[in-house]
């Protein structure tokens, strides 16, 4: 099929086929003219209905580099019906002069407008007049195309309009053509005198099939949030002009451009039923334009495009809102701030819930509205301070709802803070004092308005916790000062009672059950000691006991050494104390520096540490 199939379709004025309802237009002028020669292929062919196609929507590329027609408008809009064969009409019966200006009555017969029937393109029409009545018109069609290109001739051209001297012949249909394609006309008339006349090459005409449509929809009529999809549906036959049939179009492929495309395919009647939901183009679309078309192949290897229907869909976009179950919060912190809702749009003066409306949280808590419109929300990341969170629409242009305008809420969330107290550093001296070392904090960053803390006591670590006093920390939160406790055996922690925007704190706890110990009689010899020969330690570890300092055996005590000039110590080694608590060690003199004995206590003791012995190595 030529390109000119696109012209033949899309840009005739009179051309058009059975109307959308499949009633056929009978033309006045054919039924008041003499009945052709029979024509066994000429009883169904399409009548004229003007189509009703919208021309704004641009047609594709072609596919195979042919050129689309430029006006869609008039693409035929239904199937032909099986009728008598209907004929052009003509409203003045006077046919087109001759553009070389020769006028009626010169001798021999005068063509005018020679080209297809508008109705049907298996017909051949012929304008001719002449001083005395035509008598015979024929025609000889010349394939364009092909290595052997064939002619056929026409005859039994029926006057169907005008007068036998000045009228419009019409050729029965033209059933022995060999193949659609494009063919060269040459057309030869004879009048009653005997005057005849042949005229080479008037016209070209298309003799191919032609598309059919039939109830033809597009709707909604507007699109918005109740009207999210498009349905297109119709049927579409193929009128064959050189035997007068036409057939359904069936497993043809369309194409449906609704901002987006949508491929579908016609069903074995050629009808199709599509519904599809076009992504609007920004968001702020007014307009959605819909078409639907597809391609036809030529014999010459080339397509044209066919435009089925198009229209253009106007958008009305809906207010919506977010009404949110509460304004505020009050979470502990380590708590996840929540919310739940409704989102809402307003159609035809109501509210009404909005399923399916994606809401969003911040970045990171998304949600979808269900039934109702209800939705929950939850931030995965704690919050660390008081904060104002924004419940809205979602703003990212591929979740966003295009029908509704965006929308938001906010509530406050007051955290409650965590107080944080470090019981750092503790110990209890032989004197029964308790050292108190460490820092005051809140889950904010801040120190707590109210510095208080309070030491507690407990037997077990678990339970019968009872306050021995209290203490204010420094503005920076920090502590470290000793005080006498009266039993120095047990549990200790330190306690924050709170406030109404931090939570009650409290420490690590810490458990002494301690016993004096002590390193007597320290010695590291001799002194001095050649470089190379032995440094021997000894002494005597005791634990009190009452009143009184008894023998500490089976304990080991470390022995570390302090290099002259040094500041860091380094441990040589071990011993365990005899029954006694004596110990004794020996080492290899390398150098000056002071050595001390060291007991680390475990259990229910205190540490104890030497005296410091230098001694002198040469």
């Amino acid at each position: 099929m030529s390109a000119a199939l696109g012209a033949a379709l899309l840009a005739a004025p009179a051309l058009a086929y059975a109307a959308d309802d499949g009633t056929p237009a009978q033309n006045a002028a054919a039924a008041a003219a003499t009945d052709p020669p029979a024509d066994p292929t000429s009883t169904a062919t399409p009548t004229a209905t003007p189509s009703d196609t919208p021309s704004d929507t641009p047609a594709p590329s072609d596919p195979s580099a042919t050129a689309a027609p430029s006006d869609p408008s008039t693409t035929p809009s239904g199937p032909p019906v099986d009728e008598p064969s209907p004929t052009p009409s003509d409203p003045s019966g006077t046919p087109t002069p001759d553009p070389s200006g020769s006028a009626p009555g010169a001798g021999v017969p005068v063509f005018g407008d020679v080209g297809s029937d508008p109705s049907d393109t298996g017909f051949l029409t012929v304008a001719v007049s002449s001083d005395s009545a035509i008598t015979e018109v024929s025609a000889d069609l010349t394939e364009l195309h092909g290595a052997n290109p064939a002619t056929v001739a026409v005859t039994g051209f029926t006057l169907v309009s005008g007068t036998p001297q000045d009228g419009v012949w019409r050729s029965p249909r033209m059933s022995r053509l060999p193949s659609y394609g494009t063919y060269d006309v040459t057309v030869g008339a004879k009048d009653s005198e005997g005057d005849s006349t042949t005229a080479a090459g008037v016209t070209t005409v298309d003799v191919e099939p032609k598309p059919v449509f039939a109830d033809r929809s597009i709707s909604p009529a507007v699109l918005d949030v109740e009207h999210k999809h498009v349905q297109l549906s119709g049927r579409i036959s193929l009128f064959d002009p050189i035997t007068g049939d036409t057939s359904p179009l069936a497993g043809k492929a369309l194409s449906v451009v609704a901002e987006y495309s949508y491929n579908a395919v016609t069903a074995a009647d050629g009808s199709y039923a599509i519904d599809v939901a076009p992504r609007l183009n920004g968001e702020n679309a007014t307009s959605v334009p819909v078409s639907l078309s597809f391609w036809i192949a030529n014999p010459d290897g080339t397509n044209t495009y066919v435009l089925v229907d198009s229209k253009t869909l106007p958008v009305t976009v809906s207010p919506s809102r977010i009404r949110l179950d509460h304004s505020s919060a009050r979470i502990k912190f380590g708590a996840k701030a929540s919310s739940s809702g409704v989102v809402e749009y307003q159609y035809g003066g109501t509210w009404r819930p909005a399923k399916g409306v994606a809401v969003d949280m911040g970045y990171y808590a998304k949600a979808t509205s269900g039934t109702g419109g209800r939705f929950t929300l939850t931030d995965p990341y704690m919050p660390y301070d008081d904060a104002t969170y924004t419940v809205g629409t979602s703003r990212d242009s591929y979740l966003a709802d295009p029908y509704l305008t965006a929308s938001h809420a906010q509530f406050k969330v007051d955290v409650i803070n965590r107080t944080n107290i470090c019981f750092c550093s503790s110990w209890i001296d032989e004197y029964s004092n308790l050292h108190v070392q460490g820092s005051m904090g809140a889950s904010n960053g801040k120190v707590p308005p109210n510095h208080k803390l309070y030491l507690q006591q407990s037997a077990d670590g678990r339970t019968g916790w009872k306050s021995l006093g209290w203490f204010t920390t420094k503005s920076d939160g920090t502590f470290n000062l000793d005080g006498y406790v009266a039993v120095p055996k047990g549990y200790w922690r330190l306690y924050s009672a709170g406030s109404s925007d931090y939570q009650p704190g409290y420490s690590n706890s810490v458990h002494f059950n301690r016993t004096a110990t002590r390193i007597t009689g320290f010695n590291a010899g001799p002194e001095p000691v050649r470089k190379g020969h032995t440094v021997t330690t000894t002494g005597t570890l005791q634990r009190l006991s009452g009143t009184k300092w008894a023998a500490f055996g089976k304990q080991r005590v470390y022995i570390l050494f302090q290099a002259k000039g040094k500041k860091s110590w380094t441990q040589l080694g071990s011993v365990k104390t005899d029954s006694h608590g004596r110990f004794t060690a020996r080492f290899t003199a390398k150098q000056d520096g002071t050595w001390v004995g060291v007991y680390l206590a475990s259990g229910s003791y205190v540490d104890a540490e030497s005296y410091h012995d230098y001694v002198d190595v040469r």
